[in-house]
């Protein structure tokens, strides 16, 4: 589980910074619908983070579940919505 905060933690950290350059093949900076996507994504990742650093400080196994599937839900999503602006080849 400490692994998976991290993971989530900086996931999220990079999406919520990348909103105003370019992020990978992404240029959200051209684009204010896709810089949107990544504000909203970065901040639930960050919010799954915490919710897992808490669920995992408490070990508590109900707390564990919510956060492993809120950030699958999250990650799931981010990854659908930004399918749209991928590079045409």
């Amino acid at each position: 589980m400490i692994c998976y905060t991290v993971l989530a933690l900086g996931i999220g950290w990079g999406a919520y910074s990348h909103r105003n350059r370019p992020f990978l093949v992404f240029h959200p900076e051209e684009n204010a619908a896709l810089s949107n996507i990544l504000k909203v994504g970065g901040i639930l990742l960050l919010l799954v983070g915490i919710l897992s650093a808490v669920a995992t400080a408490l070990n508590n196994t109900i707390l564990i579940i919510i956060a492993l599937l809120a950030g699958i839900i999250v990650i799931l999503a981010l990854q659908i919505l930004m399918v749209r602006w991928l590079p045409k080849a």
